[in-house]
C-alpha cells in the first residue's frame, strides 16, 4: 500500500509524539508499504542523525511542506492535505484531526489516531466533522479513550473504532547485558543497586516521590534520564543534597534500551494528574511507550495503580502501588534488593506478555481495520 503519513510533529525532536510518528513510519515500511512522511519544516539534520535519535533505520521517503504564512495551525494541515495529494497514496494515515479533515476532505481515504480529546472551539468541531464521514476510519489509543468518544460525540456511538495502545521495538531489547554489566559499560557504579527513571521531567510524572525516595533509601541509586538541560539543572540544584541521584539528559533512542538495562527496577509513579507537554490530564487515557520498553527490559517494574497501566500491567509481571504511599514504594524497592528470585520473577513474566506488542503487530491490526472499512 502507499501511504502517505502527514504529521505536525517536530522532527527531529525530543518530543514522544515525533518519536511514535517515527517507530510507526519504520513499521509500515517493514511490512511492505510504501511510506512518505511528511512534516513541518525541519533542521536539515541526516537520516543518519535521525537513525540514531529515533532508534530506527529510516528507508521511508520524508518530505518537508511550508505552511503558507499568518494561517497557523489551519495552515500547515492545508500544506500537509495538498502535499499527501500530490502523491496520489491509497491511503492517508496522521494523528492530528484537522489535519485529517483537510485530507478527507480533498477526497482522500483517511486514517486518524487519536491520543487525548480534542480541545479548544475547532478540536471538537473537527471530530464531530470526522464523525459524520464514515469514509474516515477512526483509531485510539486506549479504551477508556474510545469510551469518552462514544459518550461525547454521538455520530460516534455506532462507529467502528480501533484501541491500538502504544508498542515497542523488541529487536532492540535482545541480548541485553545484566545490570551490572551494564553499569560498568556505562560507568556507573556496578556493584550498587540502582532505580530507574525514564521520560518527561513535567508535572504529574512523579519526580518528587523518586526525590523523596532517594532521601529514603541513601543505599540505593536512583538514575532519572530525561527532560532538557535546562530543567536537569533546575532538579540538580533542588536535589544538591541527594547523593545517590544521577540525573542526565535526553539520550538518543537507540542507546535507551541499555540505560534501562543498567537498573534493577524501572519506575513510573505516575500520579492521578499526568500531563502532554504540561498541558492537560491524561491519566486515564494514556498508553506511554516507557511502558512497553520498560517490560520488554526484562527489569523489575514498580508502577502507580492507574486503570491506564493495569491495560497490560498485573500482579504477576509488575508490582502496583499507591502513587501516593512513599512507604510502599520504598518498602518494595527495600525488598526487590534482597529478593532478586522473586524481582526477575515478576520482571520475566513482563518480558513475555510485551511480546506480542510490537509496532509491526500494531501496524498489521490498524491495516486490517482500514482494508476490512471498520
Amino acid at each position: 500500500m502507499k501511504i502517505a503519513y502527514l504529521s505536525s510533529a517536530a522532527v527531529p525532536s525530543n518530543s514522544a509524539h515525533s518519536l511514535q510518528v517515527m517507530k510507526m513510519c519504520q513499521a509500515m515500511q517493514q511490512e511492505g508499504h510504501a511510506v512518505t512522511l511528511i512534516l513541518p519544516p525541519g533542521d536539515g539534520k541526516s537520516s543518519a542523525n535521525l537513525n540514531l535519535m529515533y532508534g530506527v533505520e529510516i528507508q521511508f521517503q520524508i518530505l518537508r511542506v511550508e505552511p503558507p504564512p499568518l494561517l497557523g495551525r489551519r495552515g500547515l494541515a492545508i500544506a500537509l492535505s495538498r502535499e499527501g495529494k500530490s502523491l496520489t497514496p491509497d491511503m492517508v494515515y496522521t494523528r492530528g484531526i484537522d489535519i485529517a479533515w483537510a485530507a478527507a476532505a480533498r477526497g482522500l481515504r483517511t486514517a486518524v489516531e487519536i491520543h487525548a480529546l480534542p480541545a479548544g472551539w475547532f478540536g471538537p468541531w473537527y471530530l464531530r466533522m470526522l464523525a459524520r464521514n464514515p469514509s474516515v476510519r477512526m483509531i485510539t489509543i486506549s479504551r477508556p479513550l474510545e469510551d469518552l468518544f462514544r459518550k461525547g460525540y454521538p455520530a460516534l456511538r455506532n462507529r467502528p473504532i480501533l484501541v491500538a495502545p502504544d508498542a515497542v521495538d523488541l529487536e532492540r531489547y535482545r541480548d541485553l547485558p545484566s545490570p551490572r554489566q551494564a553499569r560498568i559499560r556505562l560507568g556507573f557504579p556496578p556493584e550498587r543497586f540502582t532505580a530507574g527513571y525514564f521520560g518527561s521531567l513535567v508535572a504529574g510524572r512523579g519526580l518528587e516521590q523518586i526525590i523523596d525516595l532517594a532521601g529514603r533509601l541513601p543505599e540505593v541509586s536512583f538514575s532519572i534520564l530525561g527532560g532538557d538541560p535546562t530543567a536537569i539543572d533546575r532538579w540538580k540544584r533542588q536535589t544538591s543534597n541527594r547523593e545517590n541521584l544521577r540525573w542526565k539528559a535526553h539520550v538518543p533512542n537507540a542507546e535507551l534500551p541499555l540505560y534501562q538495562a543498567a537498573c534493577d527496577a524501572l519506575l513510573m509513579p505516575y500520579q492521578k494528574e499526568v500531563t502532554i507537554q504540561g498541558r492537560g490530564n491524561s491519566a486515564e487515557i494514556m498508553s506511554p511507550m516507557k511502558l512497553y520498553e520498560y517490560m520488554a527490559a526484562g527489569r523489575l517494574i514498580l508502577a502507580s495503580d492507574l486503570p491506564a497501566l493495569r491495560v497490560i500491567l498485573n500482579e504477576d509481571n509488575s508490582v502496583l502501588l499507591p502513587a501516593d504511599s512513599i512507604d510502599s514504594w520504598a518498602a518494595v524497592l527495600e525488598k526487590a534488593r534482597r529478593a532478586k528470585a522473586w524481582a526477575g520473577s515478576l520482571a520475566k513474566q513482563a518480558r513475555k506478555d510485551v511480546q506480542p506488542h510490537t509496532w509491526r503487530n500494531r501496524v498489521r491490526t490498524i491495516m486490517k481495520f482500514t482494508a476490512d472499512g471498520g
